[in-house]
């Protein structure tokens, strides 16, 4: 599995900082989901404004896709809550299955 980030760009009405992490199944056959990308490294004071949850203090989302074919891609949104306007570094983790 792969990942890329999109930049992010700050919203106004949201106040919220906005981009997408695309996955990416680089193997030869399907992997089933479900997927979660957990957030490590998060930039301290940053928030994952729509997380679904958190596992051992960093924030996930739960990507909803059942499974991903071999070359297949899903986006997934993503939203920052960041006070100090700073830069927000974080290094995605993929999970397979129920965290």
């Amino acid at each position: 599995m792969a990942t890329t980030a999109s930049g992010l760009a700050f919203s106004r009405i949201t106040h919220t900082f906005n981009g997408t992490v695309n996955l990416t199944n680089i193997g030869i056959g399907p992997i089933n989901g479900p997927f979660s990308i957990v957030f490590t490294e998060l930039t301290a004071g940053v928030t994952l404004a729509n997380a679904t949850g958190n596992l051992s203090g960093s924030p996930f989302l739960t990507v909803p896709v059942a499974s991903l074919a071999a070359g297949q891609s899903t986006t997934v949104n993503v939203r920052f809550d960041d006070p100090s306007f700073g830069m927000i570094n974080f290094t995605p983790v993929i999970y397979s299955g129920s965290i």
